[in-house]
């Protein structure tokens, strides 16, 4: 008792030796005068004019006091009105010292607001940042506002009460550091001087505005005092920021553009970054909507707002022009400025001020917000170069809102702090989908949806979509009205009929009808109306609703007065009245309506239109008889035309484009027609169709397409005099014997590029080419009736692919094939008549000549004339029943891709292990292959992979070399073959995409597979160490047999819809992706043997989403084969680099590999089969997971690459050669 008494006294003394003097110090303070410090606080935004602050405010506070109270009210009002504002949610309080993130955000914040609540002292934590607030006071001119939420100011000031005792507790706590102590009260008593606001029992939201309104006025902001709702706007601000770098060290002058689509808050966003970073320039301005001031006033009206703004200029209205322009230049010479330019929408409204950047004081800025961003790109391309450099200028692209953005703005204005109703929140993704993030759609509809109930939130949705609300497009038609006239008409036929369509074919479409797309669309992308991802054309759809109301509102109930029908609504109502005029100049029906759900149509409803410019239709169910179209049409489209032919007083003088393929045409026209500006027909699959018109009346044809036509006999010979025709299909014309050209005429055809005479079976001679000298891909496959080939073929020296697939009778082609330089593609696949291989049949040079070639020169000199196949890349000879292979083929120095699948012969030349850009090489089914020469050379040209830039998805084209069911062949390490293959095209990887594989014969798993299971075994990746990140890929291996006998009825059918039996399974929940082997086994010798064969597989690094997926792998086999074992490695740099030993003994496991053994079966000598096809009836039903061909990502490099090739296809497209789906099957198709 006595020791407890003392203590107590100790502690009692100890409380009054230290609080004494402060109180005494604070008793001469009076708190009704407590705000005279904000006189002193009102220059630091002087005094420190030119520092550049982080944050605006630095809120202080107890967190389990005020976090989710008053302090949460505060912060949220305050960045709603643009304001950035720390606050530190995440602090954990522990320990005694700030982390030197928080000191500086103390120390980047031009205010602190102190909230001192009851438990504010009990946190050391919090005493420490109230002592950094005041020396940042002292120090820095930083100005706070101490805010006093429950607590009595008089408690805080002179430290009694609640305070006292936290006090006294941090003194007992630190009694060997007072000094700590003593700096917070000091902090404390120094804060309590300065302007605060008791707000205990007093309206909190009252209380806050008014807060907040100080800091603004405190600011300086000219716009924050009028902003609202400003979600998600402090991320777009920093960027921009950063853009403006402010803090450069070259301090040169720099300009941004603020570019996007109206209503998306540029301006907003403008004025806030101008009230965030005004104060630290000598002057400046914010021009509001220089587009109004420029167009009542001109340049001087401009030039007048920027002088009151920055000097406070008096009498301007007595000053020339002239004398304007002087003043500004001599008055902002040489001063650090800032102006802001807000939506200007053209050019001249920027260069008429004649602002010289280098008459400007250093670190001056420019802001520019605009529509357009032809007017930015114009003005970042004059600025003027200074120090030998250009100006930095840089354009920022506003975002739409993001969803979640989107929706509390969207709260805020339709619920503005009311509880919502469930049934209203259930609506609101339906109101956010509708606006799409456009912040003044969202703010607009949720003001509008206000205290409605959900039945009227119904009832107004319903109504937006077919009116939209008049504010919203209001501001939208502004972007609208200042557009060509052309430029009006592409974005009405973008919003009514093409959003989501394909660019090139828009503009296909466009072009037809004389819009100069070509530089209308983009025009509309610089004015943010539409943007292109994917070459898709997009469109805001309050755009698109704009689009549509301007073609309704001046006819609202009358579609048949619109200028443009795209509902079928509509349109069958036009059709059915009547009531159509000549106001229509378009009609383009989505071909994705059910079409078998719409009623019969009166064709005589189409014959009223007569201003028809487009008409693209997929409509087949029509009554009565068309007896008139438009003759203004200048693009027609009708997928599955009812009709035997087009009407007869049909003269569409200006027609472009005729497409009706699946069509019931018979005959197009009879007789001769003049349509000089046709330039495409397409009538494939017309299967009706019995001849082609008279051409002789559309010369400037580019583009006939007649696939498909099974019954077409008879090609007119005007045909030959179609000079601009570069694209002609033939394919699939069965009943086509004979391909006349008129005398001539045939020299007439010198664009043709592409001609397609597939699956004409019963074409006996292909036409004279004499004179088609620019024909660069010829398709003659299937032609089963051709035995010869013209000898005018070697005429075609432009000649890059060439393929005679399936000609089955086929059996020579002419010698002349050697003097055709251009080829890059040849593809002979089952011609299996071909008597000869014309390749180097002239070649001079001997075996001896070629080692000496090669000895001597690192770069052969391809313009040899004996090596006329200089750029061939491609061979495809696969089942021609060639018995030899001739020497020459060594020759082909270029060539990557060799095919020689199921032939006879019993060896290869040795000049083919001298291709060194070979990286695929298939022999399966060679059944008399028994020597097989050294390929060393192969696979090791840096130069390699020229295949990939032909085709697109090159994934889909795989490396490798497989020698599979040679039965003659010996190769007795088959496991180190395939090694020396990888490690050669790892080394190498040009010469591959994604992965390759490997097939040989063998029946063990080399040894330098450190994990290797049994034939059932399904196992998953766990952990990956990541300090091994020198990996390259994983690399599999399996063994199988497969399983023959000599009884007919016994041998597994194998499905024609699955040819691949084996494959490297990577399975999930729901899905299963599978890596094929590429080997049929119905092509097959059956000797009544098994056979044993070793796949390796190799998949490159960013293509392994397997580990980090969790996917089980394994391998599965379909019936007629059988799974021995297979492995699985992770490639290392240095498998590549250190020699290959990997065959022998002294192979460690790869312990930073984690594995897990998913399922293995115990006993079954049979592996686990998986039937995704009802091949056998099943004991019970399993339901199939989906199965999808492996999931190759696609990198940054290989995206590039298939954009090039794209590019050339679009050109290809562009030219009127082919569609892209036409072209990707150019090289493609030859290859397995």
């Amino acid at each position: 008792m006595d020791s407890n008494t003392n203590i107590s006294d100790a502690l009692l003394s100890l409380r009054t030796f230290v609080l004494q003097p402060f109180r005494a110090l604070l008793s001469r303070l009076s708190f009704s005068n407590l705000r005279q410090g904000v006189e002193a606080s009102n220059s630091s935004m002087d005094y420190n004019n030119y520092q550049s602050y982080k944050y605006d405010v630095f809120i202080s506070f107890r967190g389990p006091d005020t976090r989710n109270t008053f302090v949460d009210h505060l912060y949220a009002h305050l960045t709603s009105k643009g304001i950035f504002t720390f606050k530190d949610d995440k602090r954990l309080e522990k320990g005694e010292s700030l982390s030197p993130q928080l000191l500086q955000a103390i120390k980047n914040s031009r205010i602190s607001i102190v909230v001192f609540s009851e438990r504010y002292a009990e946190s050391t934590w919090c005493l420490e940042e109230m002592a950094t607030i005041a020396q940042c006071r002292k120090d820095l001119k930083q100005t706070v506002f101490p805010v006093f939420y429950d607590i009595d100011p008089s408690l805080v000031r002179k430290q009694t009460g609640v305070y006292e005792n936290a006090f006294l507790s941090h003194m007992k706590k630190f009694k060997h550091d007072h000094n700590k102590v003593l700096r917070w009260s000091r902090a404390m008593v120094d804060l309590t001087e300065v302007v605060g606001w008791d707000v205990r029992n007093k309206p909190e939201f009252r209380e806050i505005k008014n807060i907040v309104q100080e800091v603004i006025k405190l600011l300086g902001h000219k716009f924050s005092g009028f902003a609202e709702d400003l979600i998600g706007i402090q991320p777009q601000v920093e960027e921009l920021e950063s853009l403006l770098k402010l803090n450069s060290k070259d301090d040169e002058f720099r300009a941004i553009g603020i570019w996007g689509m109206a209503g998306i808050g540029k301006t907003t966003l403008a004025s806030v970054l101008y009230d965030r970073v005004s104060y630290q320039f000598n002057a400046s301005c914010f021009i509001e909507n220089v587009s109004k001031i420029y167009k009542d006033g001109g340049a001087t009206a401009v030039k007048k707002q920027i002088l009151r703004q920055t000097i406070d200029e008096k009498n301007l209205e007595t000053y020339s022009p002239s004398e304007i322009s002087g003043i500004v230049h001599k008055r902002l010479r040489n001063r650090k400025f800032l102006v802001v330019l807000d939506n200007v929408d053209l050019l001249e409204q920027v260069e008429e001020l004649t602002i010289n950047p280098e008459l400007l004081g250093k670190g001056s800025r420019m802001i520019i917000t605009t529509r357009d961003m032809h007017i930015l790109r114009v003005f970042g391309a004059r600025l003027p170069i200074s120090n030998d450099k250009c100006l930095s200028y840089d354009v920022y692209e506003v975002p739409l809102l993001n969803s979640n953005d989107a929706r509390e703005l969207f709260y805020r204005n339709a619920f503005k702090g009311e509880g919502p109703s469930s049934r209203c929140v259930k609506l609101t993704p339906e109101v956010l989908k509708y606006a799409q993030g456009l912040p003044l759609a969202v703010r607009v509809v949720g003001s509008f949806l206000c205290t409605r109930n959900a039945d009227q939130w119904k009832d107004a949705l319903s109504r937006l979509r077919k009116n939209p609300d008049n504010k919203v497009m209001e501001v939208l038609q502004v972007s609208f009205e200042g557009l060509h006239s052309e430029e009006k008409e592409i974005f009405l036929h973008i919003a009514c009929f093409f959003k989501g369509e394909k660019e090139d074919y828009v503009k296909r479409i466009l072009d037809a009808c004389g819009l100069h797309p070509h530089i209308g669309i983009p025009s509309l992308i610089e004015r943010s109306l539409i943007t292109v991802i994917n070459q898709e054309i997009l469109m805001h759809e309050m755009l698109q609703d704009l689009g549509k109301k301007i073609v309704r509102q001046q006819f609202p109930f009358q579609p048949g007065s619109w200028s443009r029908l795209w509902l079928y609504d509509d349109f069958y109502s036009v059709m059915m009245t009547e009531t159509g005029t000549n106001n229509v100049n378009a009609i383009i029906l989505d071909q994705k309506v059910h079409i078998s759900e719409h009623r019969r149509l009166r064709a005589e409803g189409l014959s009223i239109m007569r201003g028809l410019k487009i008409l693209i239709l997929y409509h087949t169910n029509f009554s009565g008889s068309l007896n008139f179209l438009s003759n203004s049409l200048q693009y027609l489209l009708w997928f599955s035309y009812p009709f035997a032919s087009l009407p007869l007083n049909f003269e569409p003088y200006c027609l472009v484009e005729l497409n009706m393929p699946c069509s019931s045409i018979q005959r197009l026209w009879d007789g001769h027609k003049d349509l000089p500006c046709l330039k495409r027909v397409d009538l494939s699959n017309s299967k009706l169709l019995v001849e082609t018109p008279n051409f002789a009346g559309s010369r400037r044809l580019e583009r006939l397409d007649f696939t498909g036509c099974v019954n077409l006999s008879y090609v007119h010979p005007s045909i030959g005099l179609l000079e601009k025709l570069a694209f002609l299909s033939l394919e699939g014309c069965s009943s086509l014997v004979r391909l006349v050209l008129d005398g001539d005429t045939v020299f007439n055809l010198y664009s043709l590029k592409v001609l397609h005479l597939s699956g004409c079976s019963k074409l006996e001679t292909i036409p004279d080419f004499t004179g088609v000298s620019n024909l660069e891909y010829l398709d003659i496959d299937q032609c089963a009736s051709l035995s010869t080939i013209d000898h005018s073929f070697g005429d075609l020296l432009q000649l890059k692919f060439l393929s005679l697939r399936h000609c089955t009778n086929l059996v020579s082609i002419p010698k002349i094939l050697n003097s055709m330089p251009s080829l890059v593609t040849i593809d002979l696949c089952g011609c299996l008549k071909l008597e000869n291989l014309p390749l180097f049949a002239n070649t001079s040079f001997s075996e001896e000549s070629i080692d000496i070639i090669f000895a001597t020169a690192e770069n052969i000199d391809l313009s040899i004339s004996s090596l006329n196949l200089n750029f061939l890349i491609f061979l495809d000879l696969s089942f021609c029943n060639l018995s030899i292979v001739p020497d020459a083929i060594g020759y082909l120095w270029h060539l990557e891709r060799l095919n020689l699948e199921g032939n006879n012969f019993v060896s290869l030349p040795s000049s083919i292990g001298r291709l060194s850009s070979l990286a695929y090489l298939n022999l399966a089914h060679c059944s008399r292959l028994q020597y097989l020469p050294e390929l060393q050379d192969c696979a090791t040209s840096t130069s390699g992979g020229r295949y990939f830039k032909m085709v697109s998805g090159s994934h889909d084209h795989r490396s490798g070399f497989y020698f599979f069911n040679c039965p003659l062949l010996e190769i007795a390490e088959g496991h180190k073959l395939a090694l020396l293959w990888l490690r050669k095209l790892l080394k190498s990887p040009c010469h591959f995409r994604c992965g390759l594989d490997i097939v040989v014969p063998g029946n063990t798993i080399p040894q330098w597979f450190p994990h290797q299971f049994t034939a059932n075994s399904r196992i998953r990746i766990t952990d990956c160490v990541n300090e091994f990140d020198n990996w390259l890929g994983f690399s599999f291996c399996v063994t199988f047999v497969e399983f023959h006998s000599t009884t007919s009825g016994s041998h597994y059918p194998f499905s024609s819809q699955l040819p691949y039996p084996l494959y490297l399974s990577f399975e999930s929940e729901q899905m299963e992706e599978t890596f094929d082997i590429p080997i049929r086994l119905d092509r097959n010798d059956v000797d009544g043997s098994d056979a044993e064969y070793l796949w390796l597989i190799y998949i490159s690094r960013s293509h392994c989403h397997f580990v980090t997926t969790g996917a089980q792998i394994t391998f599965k086999a379909h019936p007629g084969l059988v799974i021995t074992q297979w492995g699985l490695r992770m490639v290392m740099e240095h498998d590549i680099i250190d020699p290959f030993d990997l065959w022998i003994n002294g192979v460690h496991k790869q312990e930073y590999l984690g594995l897990d053994h998913v399922h293995e079966s115990s006993s079954s000598s049979r592996p686990e089969i998986q039937f995704p096809y009802n091949w056998y009836e099943a004991v019970e039903e399993i339901k199939p997971k989906v199965q999808l061909r492996y999931n190759w990502h696609v990198t940054e490099d290989e995206e590039i690459e298939n954009r090039e090739v794209n590019v050339k296809q679009s050109h290809l497209s562009d030219m009127g050669l082919t569609t892209a789906d036409d072209y990707q099957d150019l090289p493609q198709k030859s290859l397995q």
